[in-house]
């Protein structure tokens, strides 16, 4: 079993904290990262390997890797690489039949046995952004997902089979900014996984114990229970996995809002911050390698807009990380 996520510089905590929690429980899995930054780190505990994304890029065979971590931000970087990585690890670890992607906010509770026996008939396994509908009067939530995506690309899991590989590849693709209309919202990933069960041998993963978000806590079947030193959702479903994204407080503001008196959810995040707490004092903050050009000058959002429309109409050969924001594309 193979579990790997992509990261920057700034998200290695949370990988590390994300990959303890799988050895925890899940001790021969392996732990692949994917560290978008030019230059590599040393090992990590708990992490067996650690690949630059452009390593993964040349591995697979990507061209133009500097035109295209030139396109997008840090956050656009990190969901397109998803697709690059679950390529690389179906072809570097063709003994592995079962590959899965996490996020690296996650944190693993109880074994994946649900996604590894789906694993082994579906190509592809996904995991809904919610399980029950919304009130009729209270749609927004519905609209919003409509934007970034029916599924959540925080857990993917994929066969290393003929249908898995062709999967990968074609992720890839459709996340390389290389087509005109591509999807506005955050995740310039996620909304392309809504062709994925009509295209692909596709399993739905409707399991409420995976993927436990700030985007699903107002679910009646996603109430947290504390029981015998494990955690249960409603009915006694096992809590396997939760997603710990605290994206602009969200995480923080759903909590208040819907199960502000769910003291075990309550506690469980106060352990995962204080987890966390421990391992910053080991990565420095520092500003995203890619966010710079050669120069030192910083990158603005508009050269990079301006770049990608332009590589849209024709090839740009030469390497945009040694020019200006000045530049004329």
């Amino acid at each position: 079993m193979i579990i790997g996520t992509v990261v920057n510089a700034s998200g290695l905590p949370q990988a590390r904290l994300m990959a303890a929690s799988v050895k925890r429980i899940m001790p021969e899995t392996t732990i692949v990262v994917c560290l978008v930054e030019r230059y590599p780190v040393e090992p990590l505990p708990n992490i067996d390997w650690i690949f630059t994304a452009m390593d993964i890029s040349a591995y697979i065979g990507f061209h133009d890797f500097e035109g295209y971590m030139f396109k997008f931000n840090s956050l656009q970087c990190a969901t397109a690489m998803k697709g690059q990585l679950l390529s690389y690890l179906l072809k570097a670890f063709p003994e592995e039949e079962q590959i899965v992607y996490l996020d690296p906010e996650m944190y693993a509770f109880k074994p994946f046995s649900d996604i590894w026996a789906m694993l082994t008939y579906y190509d592809v396994v996904l995991t809904p952004h919610h399980l029950e509908p919304s009130d009729p009067w209270d749609c927004s939530r519905e609209i919003g997902t409509l934007v970034d995506g029916t599924f959540n690309s925080a857990l993917v899991g994929v066969r290393n089979s003929d249908g898995g590989r062709y999967f990968a590849d074609w992720w890839v693709k459709m996340t390389s900014g290389d087509f005109h209309a591509q999807p506005n919202g955050l995740y310039i990933d996620q909304p392309y996984l809504n062709f994925v069960p009509s295209c692909f041998h596709t399993g739905i993963l409707r399991h409420p114990g995976y993927n436990l978000a700030f985007w699903n806590l107002h679910e009646r079947c996603r109430e947290l229970y504390w029981v015998e030193d494990q955690y249960f959702l409603t009915d006694w479903t096992l809590l396997h996995c939760a997603n710990f994204k605290n994206l602009d407080g969200l995480l923080d503001s759903c909590m208040n809002t819907f199960i502000p008196d769910n003291w075990v959810y309550a506690q469980m995040w106060k352990s995962y911050k204080q987890e966390l707490e421990s391992l910053l004092p080991w990565h420095a903050s520092s500003p995203w390698s890619y966010d710079y050009f050669y120069s030192g000058e910083k990158i603005s959002d508009e050269t990079r807009l301006r770049y990608r429309e332009a590589q849209l109409y024709r090839p740009i050969e030469i390497n945009p990380f040694t020019l200006a924001n000045e530049t004329q594309f």
